[in-house]
């Protein structure tokens, strides 16, 4: 799957650093209508029809709309309005979206992939590009050396197709030279962007490779920063 931006003006926290499982919508309810996936569901609350849509990125934008005039209720999105009505259907729309969230989204698999980091090496990632701040460089604490470097990126960095213009999120590992030509045919894995190609290779992490394939490559890549010369 790929990095999202979420433009819902509530429920932004429910979606941030999620991927959307397309293949889960259709079972939720939504429909198709082009690339896009469109759902529309009563609440319970109010004569009111809420209108959620899935991008063909995953991104995710809403509406609750007066089904005895058809316009848009703008109350949803003004905070500061605290009335018991608006606050009842503010809470049914945001448990649809979290509902939305949990059965057809799932975390970012680099924020997973942090996590087992973490949990196997106590390690943390640094941020060394002043230019690229979210860039997060994972080395050995022993002696400095690299050996991920995590980044969101234009697909067309790796592809070298300029209509590739979706940012996606990529992790570049160091392995044994002679693996890299046959991972190389594979889908998602790419010659290193920013990084010597000859054992450097980047992998996109968008839940196609499952995490223990990542992780297992991640192992002997930081094996590498503890080789003699």
């Amino acid at each position: 799957m790929v990095s999202v931006q979420f433009i819902l003006a509530i429920g932004e926290e429910i979606f941030a650093k999620r991927q959307c499982r397309f293949n889960k919508l259709a079972a939720y309810g939504f429909k198709k209508n082009g690339d896009d996936y469109y759902l529309e569901v009563p609440l319970k609350s109010a004569n009111f029809l809420a209108k959620i849509i899935v991008s063909s990125v995953g991104k995710v934008s809403g509406n609750v709309y007066d089904l005895d005039t058809g316009d848009e209720y703008l109350l949803l999105r003004v905070e500061s309005d605290t009335g018991s009505f608006s606050a009842v259907v503010k809470a049914e729309y945001r448990a649809l979206l979290q509902d939305v969230a949990d059965k057809c989204f799932v975390k970012a698999q680099a924020d997973r992939i942090k996590d087992e980091i973490k949990a196997s090496y106590g390690d943390e990632p640094d941020f060394p590009f002043k230019k690229f701040p979210n860039y997060a460089v994972f080395r050995n604490p022993q002696n400095r050396k690299w050996y991920g470097l995590l980044m969101t990126v234009p697909l067309c960095k790796l592809t070298g197709d300029e209509k590739d213009q979706q940012e996606v999120t990529v992790l570049n590992l160091k392995l044994a030279e002679e693996k890299l030509p046959a991972l190389l045919k594979q889908e998602d894995f790419f010659p290193a962007y920013h990084m010597n190609k000859q054992n450097w290779l980047s992998v996109l992490l968008n839940n196609d490779l499952p995490d223990e394939e990542v992780l297992a490559m991640l192992d002997e890549s930081r094996a590498f920063t503890e080789r003699k010369k």
